[in-house]
């Protein structure tokens, strides 16, 4: 007997799901599409234990006939495409005929359809690989697949799957992708008898994206951008509105859901050059090129693409969302001053009036203010020659700062840049402190630690806060109600997505309850899943890490002396003093050598 042999229908099937149906999210996903390609105008999905235990997917698409429901589980019958020209520039979603017999072959699929209005229809049932049996049923219109304990005959795979409510979750959000990628389509989510999603059909990308973001209209904005062919179109939400993480982006591309480095490289790169921060915005973006400039054909369940051309697609993805971003002005360049070292005029001479009038401005702006770091600030003169001019001797009784301590040991404030950082001397040069992120820093150590205790103090809100979630942040506030609770927090869910918070933490006012949550629960979508355990400690550092963010004392605020010395010594005992939850350095210093070899008193 040779030992080379063909491998019976039921294991390839089985090799076959284990590269098309990776989780229950890969069910809903490849049987919604299949409904989309059909062109149905309503889908309905319910899921049961986070779609392992049963997914049932209807849509009232133009359904088949017995002999076509017979032959759509077979392995490879499709009729999406003929020849090897239709898989060069395939436009539909599905085309490879793999999915059904795929899914069939790990759980009971039971298709129930029919190709039109008479009542008439067919009932095809495949039990874990099993010859599929067909029967007359009554049906309306369209097509109902049910899929039922999924993995159930493979209990390695079974065992791989994460616990119902995490499972839903990656459901939740395989189903709103697709809702984003039609927007005229009707999509229905029910979940444990809980309506999830209901999103009727929308004008456009713009409406739907606002919609399942939950917000105002204003705070979105549309994307529209034309290079070399191609297009990119879509929705991003304002500047004012952005995120801790990166889980409110798609893209698609011909209108099927990707991933791809190079676009994202392009967005992240835009979004730093606009908003200048670590913040992320949300964007739905919609990529349309040739589909002969593009390979959806290399990735087992078409998540991925292979571009021609990939430096076009940056440069469009890249201008596009910077042109939306800042109201079709661009990103805005540093100016080339800000970058050079200029000399200064000789002494005595007059300066250019325009360099006149710029070094008078600072000076002016704080001629009446006082300040608590040793008398009132002196009017600054127009001219530069008078800046160079001797200082009169301090007056008698000038109050010494006295030493503060740091992370970096004892210092003595000299005062505040721009009313933001914190400006020292300390006994290696001077030192830089951003008041934010170090303020931000002792209230995450100090929220930490108040979590793992008993609750936080919390007050009753004058006015209930309203808060609409999008369908993934309402499976997050399931994850998340026992940690708010122990936050301060009181939620009540009115609906599937919308929420009422009647109390909040004691220093978190009612305006910025609804950023808060927002902001933690983008933080807890891009956490990892994890243990029970490491979940949870996790759940805690990003609750942590947003209230500390939004009670910080923020940049433009004036600390006085005593403020800025507690500051200091509250960063001192931290057990990180050096970076904020997000990373960012706390401190900078310039250490004198460094300031004597700037100056050129030494090489």
């Amino acid at each position: 007997m040779p030992k080379v042999q063909v491998l019976p229908d039921a294991l390839v099937n089985q090799i076959a799901a284990g590269e098309v149906v990776e989780r229950p999210a890969s069910v809903v996903k490849e049987l919604v599409e299949n409904a989309l390609d059909a062109g149905a105008t309503r889908v309905l999905v319910e899921a049961d234990g986070g779609g392992i235990e049963a997914i049932r997917v209807a849509d009232d698409g133009c359904g088949m006939g017995p002999e076509d429901a017979r032959l759509a589980l077979e392995r490879h019958a499709t009729s999406k495409i003929r020849s090897l020209d239709d898989l060069a520039r395939v436009a539909s979603l599905g085309f490879r005929g793999e999915a059904l017999p795929s899914i069939a072959s790990v759980s009971r699929l039971v298709l129930l359809t029919s190709p039109d209005a008479s009542g008439l229809g067919t009932e095809v049932t495949a039990e874990r690989g099993a010859p599929p049996v067909l029967r007359p049923a009554r049906a309306t219109r369209g097509t109902r697949v049910t899929v039922e304990d999924l993995f159930g005959n493979v209990p390695a795979r079974r065992k791989f799957l994460k616990g119902a409510d995490a499972e839903q979750r990656a459901l939740t959000r395989s189903l709103t992708a697709l809702a984003l990628s039609r927007p005229d389509v009707r999509f229905s989510l029910v979940a444990k008898g809980r309506s999830l999603l209901d999103l009727p059909p929308a004008r456009d990308a713009l409406g739907r994206f606002a919609e399942l973001m939950g917000t105002a209209p204003g705070e979105v904005v549309p994307v529209a951008f034309e290079l070399s062919g191609m297009t990119l179109e879509g929705a991003v939400t304002a500047p004012s509105t952005t995120y801790a993480s990166r889980t409110n982006q798609w893209l698609f591309v011909n209108g099927r859901a990707v991933k791809d480095g190079t676009v994202a490289h392009a967005a992240q790169l835009a979004a730093r050059e606009v908003l200048r921060d670590e913040r992320h915005p949300g964007f739905v973006l919609f990529l349309t090129v040739d589909p002969a400039l593009c390979d959806v054909n290399v990735h087992p369940q078409k998540l991925e693409v292979r571009f021609k051309e990939p430096s076009a697609v940056h440069s469009l993805v890249h201008r596009g969302l910077a042109a939306a971003l800042t109201g079709g002005k661009g990103a805005v360049p540093l100016g080339g001053g800000s970058l050079l070292l200029r000399r200064v005029a000789p002494f005595g001479a007059a300066p250019p009036a325009a360099d006149a009038a710029r070094a008078s401005a600072p000076a002016d702006r704080f001629a009446e203010a006082p300040s608590e770091w040793g008398g009132a600030l002196r009017p600054g003169p127009a001219a530069l020659s008078t800046l160079l001019s001797p200082v009169e001797p301090a007056p008698a009784g000038y109050p010494e700062p006295a030493p503060a301590e740091s992370p970096v040991g004892s210092l003595r404030l000299l005062g505040q840049y721009r009313e933001s950082y914190l400006v020292a001397e300390g006994e290696d040069g001077i030192v830089l402190v951003d008041q934010h992120v170090a303020h931000e820093r002792v209230r995450y150590e100090r929220i930490l630690a108040s979590l793992a205790g008993k609750p936080a103090p919390s007050q009753r809100l004058l006015l209930p806060v309203p808060f609409e979630a999008t369908a993934d942040e309402a499976a997050q506030m399931q994850r998340a109600d026992a940690l708010l609770t122990v936050a301060g927090f009181t939620v009540s869910e009115l609906s599937g997505r919308t929420f009422l918070v009647s109390a909040a933490p004691a220093d978190l006012s009612a305006e910025r309850v609804g950023p808060f949550l927002r902001d933690f629960l983008s933080r807890l979508a891009a956490l990892p899943e994890g243990g029970e355990g490491e979940a949870s400690s996790r759940a805690r550092e990003a609750l942590a890490a947003s209230l500390a963010c939004r009670g910080a004392v923020t940049v433009n605020t004036r600390l006085s002396p005593a403020e800025a010395a507690r500051l200091l010594s509250d960063l001192s005992v931290c057990r990180d003093p050096y970076t904020c939850p997000h990373g960012r350095p706390i401190l900078l210093s310039l250490p004198h050598g460094e300031l004597l070899k700037r100056f050129g008193r030494r090489s």
